[in-house]
């Protein structure tokens, strides 16, 4: 008696699926090549959740082979796999992620900051984007260069270190990948220093009846209220009143 045995083997995925990225509103294809005999049934999940065959917003071709993303946006991100079954052996399964190419967007803006001389500043510039952005700041418009003292840390905020008078100005923060560039709004750095005496009044000798003029010259910002005291009474309060004229009676 002759007997025959039929070999069946599993299916085979012969094209795997790779990482897709595609711009927004372009179409995205993944391909699942299968080889199977007898024919394997081919179905697909977008983050392990089955792709119904009813589903416009998927179009299926080459026997479920070819699933393709038409106008691809933001919440088509994910996973997708491909399931090959002939109902022989354990099924082949493939999986690739579609990734939405965008142009940089800045999500969270660096605002301004009024900071005392050697404190700390922090300016935030949180962003996003495919490719991932490569973030720099600019002050006044000039590109910042990074020191000991002035950072760009991994997440895009600058930082810098035992602030002083000169990093006052206007900031902004550039994100830029291969699609594009965004830049954020500008913002200030006000640095404030404690009020510091430049010059102070000399002693002077003056005959009764004439005119003296006492000069005190001060530094700071905010701008130093100037008070004058004659034997520890206020004559008056005024900025910038630097020169004290008197005629002695």
């Amino acid at each position: 008696m002759l007997s025959v045995f039929f070999y069946c083997p599993a299916p085979h995925i012969i094209t795997v699926l790779e990482t897709v990225d595609v711009l927004p509103d372009h179409n995205a294809t993944f391909i699942c090549e299968v080889e199977s005999s007898p024919s394997a049934s081919i179905t697909w999940t977008k983050n392990n959740q089955p792709i119904m065959y009813y589903d416009n917003r998927y179009l299926t071709k080459e026997q479920g082979q070819m699933l393709t993303i038409p106008h691809v946006k933001e919440s088509d991100n994910g996973e997708y796999c491909c399931i090959a079954s002939n109902g022989i052996g354990e099924a082949a399964k493939s999986c690739g992620a579609l990734q939405l190419k965008m142009k940089p967007q800045i999500k969270r803006q660096p605002t301004n900051v009024t900071l005392l001389v050697e404190s700390k500043a922090v300016l935030p510039c949180v962003t996003l984007g495919n490719p991932k952005p490569h973030v720099t700041w600019l002050k006044d418009d000039e590109l910042i260069k990074i020191s000991d003292r002035v950072t760009i840390l991994d997440y895009g905020a600058l930082k810098i270190h035992r602030i002083q008078t000169e990093d006052a100005g206007m900031y902004r923060c550039v994100a830029r990948n291969s699609i594009g560039l965004a830049f954020s709004k500008p913002v200030t750095i006000e640095v404030q220093t404690p009020a510091r005496l430049l010059r102070f009044p000399k002693e002077k000798r003056a005959d009764y009846g004439s005119q003296i003029t006492l000069e005190c010259n001060a530094t700071g910002n905010p701008i130093p209220t100037i008070t004058w005291l004659e034997n520890g009474n206020t004559l008056f309060l005024a900025l910038k009143h630097t020169l004290l004229t008197v005629v002695l009676k």
